[in-house]
């Protein structure tokens, strides 16, 4: 065979040198059929020129990704330290480099069709009917195998082949990677005689025997045998390195299972290439940790084709969820800032679907068809423009988001179905972590500090897609449904530009504390308005109605979201007229105040408006008045005085006059309904607080300590300030703990009159 020289103009070669090299005959394996392919010296000049334009278009795109990447974490890294104006001409510049290699390799991609048939190396012949992205492994003097990736229309019809063994065309599995059977006779440690079935392989042996086999039809020379012998068994541990085991029952020490993970099928050859497998060390995943889109961490399992990634979206810093402010409260701009949230999202894809996330700029999330009992997630084609930077990014809430209109998909992804195993959690920045409460993230992955505050408010939800179309085009929308809650989001605001589709998330028993939480911030920092852009009305029922079944009857929250939303208020309502449950609430706040500290005033209001419902009952039943002669103000004077002590327990983390003004306007039984009026309703709290009050140094004053509170409140609170509670010191004032009395209020004595 003679050697010929070629020479060509290459993508992947700076200012277009012109590269000489000498390339003789070859010899390749098609993995996905198990044929060798013969190729003379002239023939493998335009192979090889076929393959360096795929490997220099893949390598153009995953190196400006790259490059995109580290200007990202470097902007991270300086985030509040370096002006946006020092990135904005680099940032453009750089995803406009992205946006042009992309074009470029789909371009070459577009002729490749979406179904191709399994177990054969196609050619030039079957360009009418299909064109696949065949995967070889040069043979011939290698120092180990290395994967590259040509058309399948460039490959000759003439060529000469010679197939080592059949392929399972369903499975995509060729019996030259199986194990065979092999029976071990040992002794056990008692010197009896034992026999146990065990595996051996027997991949070298079969393969020595095909190669030689073909050698004698394609006249191999020995030197060619045993190059072929050794590449081909290098790929062979290539390929069983890092199987990921996904049945709990497998052992890494039982290899006669490898083979079933395996994957040499059509898309899992696309999908190899598509993750850079035949890629230089800089780019290839098995030589380096690959980069993903977003900052995070991914890996590849090459013989399964599988790649996982954790990804932070949109960054580690998050983005600010924004809100229109009340035209009266004089908020600079007119919107509020509701605080950050990021997504954190672990990915496991192969096939097509994960082939086209390597190469599409977009991503499109799916919960229907073949999806219904899960997510997932494929690739979409969209053109990238730079966001605003780390710690920059807002959302704004009552903006509807529909999804973008995608261009028009490259063949081989035509039609594609969403797929992949795909986890996350949404997480909210919390300004205020409470103590003992940490981070779901591992300390040694976060890069900034800032990372530490955020904690996980809901988990990617599996099941429940029938109803995440909830919301229309709601960019952030929180449901009540089975007994969950459920936070739909657009998938524009979790994976950030050019994507489409929603996702939804659970908040189960473990994160429900942390949600109340964070919605209780946003609520605070829009001034407490009616959210229903954000929640539906019967979600916020449920919100405001479980911490009141919780503390009623000293139950988890696991525990007290066990029905749908009305049947939780109207069973709330009958247990509430017992008086021993009404008891059982009163000790439960006067006992830990602090459980209402994040829930809403319609919650606090329905604890009110239960502590103050009273008949004969409450009267008589001890439990109510306060006989302990060891309690700092068991002398004072006054009828249920246990009862009205709870009262302003459940105020002890009203925030501002404003939260107090709405948990007057929300005095009901059933948490959430329309507010009342605030007037009417603080008129009916002063009356029970100053049953059986006198005007006398010896009485507690109840009545007339409920405006001094209110006058005592925040008038304002930044959306960065902590949730602080009542002092202590003032809080024995309005309790009668201290001697000290105040001036009896012109609102009691009228209420007294009345």
């Amino acid at each position: 065979m003679t050697k010929g020289t070629q020479q060509s103009s290459l993508d992947n070669v700076s200012k277009n040198t012109v590269v000489n090299g000498e390339h003789g005959p070859q010899v390749y394996f098609h993995p996905g059929s198990a044929t060798l392919l013969c190729v003379d010296a002239k023939d493998n000049r335009l192979l090889i020129q076929e393959q360096l334009k795929m490997t220099a278009l893949l390598e153009n795109q995953k190196k400006a990704q790259i490059a995109l990447d580290e200007l990202n974490f470097e902007m991270l890294t300086q985030a509040g330290k370096q002006p946006q104006r020092a990135y904005e001409s680099k940032l453009q510049s750089t995803y406009q480099q992205l946006n042009d290699a992309n074009e470029k390799l789909k371009a070459e991609l577009k002729t490749l069709t979406a179904k191709v048939p399994e177990g054969e190396l196609l050619d030039e012949n079957s360009k009418g009917s299909a064109i696949g992205l065949m995967e070889l492994i040069p043979l011939q003097k290698t120092a180990g195998f290395k994967s590259t990736y040509v058309r399948s229309d460039k490959i000759r019809s003439h060529w000469r082949k010679y197939k080592l063994s059949e392929v399972d065309k369903k499975r995509g599995e060729a019996s030259f990677i199986k194990y065979e059977a092999k029976e071990v006779t040992g002794i056990d440690a008692d010197g009896n005689e034992t026999k146990n079935s065990s595996f051996r392989e027997n991949r070298r042996r079969r393969v020595k025997k095909q190669l030689k086999e073909a050698s004698v039809s394609l006249k191999f020379e020995d030197e060619l045998l045993e190059d072929c012998n050794f590449v081909l068994t290098d790929w062979a541990k290539k390929m069983n390195k890092g199987l990921t085991w996904p049945k709990e029952n497998d052992k890494p020490d039982d290899e006669s299972t490898y083979h079933q993970y395996v994957d040499i099928s059509a898309q899992a050859q696309l999908m190899r290439y598509s993750q850079g497998a035949g890629l230089s060390a800089e780019f290839n995943p098995l030589e380096k940790k690959a980069s993903a889109k977003m900052e995070g961490h991914s890996s590849f399992a090459l013989g399964e084709a599988k790649a996982s990634a954790e990804l932070f979206i949109p960054d580690r810093l998050g983005t600010a969820l924004l809100f229109p402010a009340k035209a009266t409260a004089g908020v600079a701009g007119g919107v509020c800032n509701m605080g950050a949230i990021r997504y954190t999202i672990n990915a496991v894809l192969s096939g097509n679907a994960g082939a086209s996330l390597g190469i599409e700029l977009g991503v499109e999330a799916d919960f229907s068809g073949e999806m219904a009992k899960g997510y997932g997630i494929k690739g979409s084609p969209a053109k990238l423009t730079p966001p605003p930077p780390p710690g920059q990014r807002t959302i704004n809430l009552t903006i509807p988001q529909p999804d973008i209109q995608a261009g028009a998909e490259i063949g081989v992804f035509a039609g594609v179905q969403a797929g992949g195993n795909v986890s996350g959690a949404i997480e909210w920045f919390d300004p205020h972590p409470d103590d003992g409460n940490k981070n779901v993230q591992d300390s040694n992955k976060q890069i900034v500090n800032k990372e530490a505050k955020f904690t996980a408010i809901a988990k990617l939800s599996l099941g429940v897609t029938a109803q995440a179309g909830a919301g229309g085009t709601a960019v952030f929308y929180v449901t009540y449904i089975n007994s969950r809650f459920r936070i739909y989001c657009k998938a524009a605001l979790c994976w950030g530009v050019g994507a489409k589709g929603s996702l939804g998330f659970e908040v189960d028993g473990n994160s429900f504390a942390a949600f109340m939480k964070s919605f209780l911030y946003m609520l605070r920092n829009v001034d407490y308005q009616k959210l229903e852009q954000m929640m539906k009305g019967d979600a916020f029922r449920a919100l405001c109605a479980i911490p009141l079944v919780m503390a009623a009857q000293g139950i988890q929250a696991i525990d007290a979201m066990y029905k749908e939303s009305s049947n939780i208020i109207d069973g709330l309502k009958l247990d509430l007229e017992d008086e021993n449950s009404r008891v059982k609430l009163m000790e439960s706040i006067l006992n830990n105040p602090d459980q209402l500290k994040y829930t809403p005033p319609e919650t606090k209001g329905a604890v009110i408006a239960t502590l103050i419902d009273n008949n004969w009952a409450d009267w008589v039943d001890p439990r109510n008045q306060n006989n302990d002669f060891f309690s700092v103000n068991s002398w004072k004077i006054g009828p249920l005085k246990r009862r009205k002590q709870a009262v302003f327990k459940a105020l002890k983390w009203v925030q501002s006059q404003a939260d107090y003004n709405n948990v007057m306007q929300h005095l009901t039984t059933s948490p959430g309904e329309r507010k009342g009026d605030k007037g009417l309703n603080e008129q009916d709290v002063i009356k029970f607080l100053g049953i059986g009050e006198r005007s006398l140094f010896f009485y507690t004053h109840y009545g007339e300590k409920l405006a001094l509170l209110y006058g005592n409140l925040r008038t304002s609170v930044d959306h960065d300030d902590p949730f602080v509670s009542i002092p202590d010191h003032e809080m024995d004032e309005y309790l009668a703990m201290v001697d000290e009395q105040h001036p009896a209020n012109s609102l009691m004595k009228n209420t007294m009159m009345a």
